[in-house]
C-alpha cells in the first residue's frame, strides 16, 4: 500500500489581511466605546457616594422657544 502526503497552502491577499486588521480594529474600538458608555451610565457605587447627585433638566419644547420670545 502507498501513501501519499498531500498539503496544501494558501496565500492570502494583503489587501484580505489588512482588512481584516482595519476590520478588528473598527470592532475593539466600537466595544471600548461601548463600555466606557456603560461605566458612565453605572458609575461604581463608591464614587456615587462622593459625587453630590444632581437631577437631570428635561425642558419642554415650549421652555426652549421662550427664550427667542422674549428678544
Amino acid at each position: 500500500m502507498a501513501t501519499s502526503n498531500v498539503s496544501a497552502t494558501s496565500t492570502r491577499s494583503p489587501i484580505t489581511i489588512a482588512a481584516g486588521f482595519i476590520g478588528a480594529f473598527i470592532v475593539a474600538s466600537l466595544a471600548v466605546q461601548m463600555v466606557r458608555s456603560q461605566i458612565a451610565i453605572h458609575p461604581v457605587q463608591a464614587e456615587a457616594s462622593k459625587a453630590a447627585t444632581v437631577e437631570p433638566v428635561i425642558p419642554s419644547q415650549a421652555s426652549l422657544w421662550s427664550v427667542l420670545g422674549e428678544r
